[in-house]
């Protein structure tokens, strides 16, 4: 394997995204239920199950995660992913071992 074969490909970054975070406000006094708002919009590489691998996905109940590979941005798995106007709550965060300057985002859509 060549080093070049490790590198992330980064015309791979096509898919616009958004990262709301979730924000409670007051109405006099009184907490309201949390709202998302806007955090930060960038564009991501997203995975999903392969069609082979969706037998044991179905298994280990994880057949709606999807992988997203982001430039490094400072969030938590408190926030939501919007991605073709469908919701997705992040899962898990993990750094990008190979190559620094990513984030691998862990997520799973939100049912309507």
């Amino acid at each position: 394997m060549k080093i070049n074969d490790m590198r992330f490909n980064f015309s791979k970054l096509k898919t616009p995204i958004q990262i709301y975070e979730m924000k409670s406000t007051t109405n006099n006094g009184i907490p309201t239920k949390p709202t998302p708002q806007l955090f930060y919009e960038c564009f991501a590489h997203i995975e999903s199950v392969t069609l082979r691998d969706y037998q044991t996905s179905v298994q280990t109940n994880t057949q709606h995660e999807i992988k997203v590979f982001i430039r490094d941005y400072p969030i938590d798995n408190k926030m939501q992913i919007k991605i073709n106007n469908q919701m997705h709550n992040i899962k898990s965060i993990m750094p990008d071992y190979r190559n620094s300057n990513f984030t691998v985002i862990v997520a799973e859509a939100v049912s309507q």
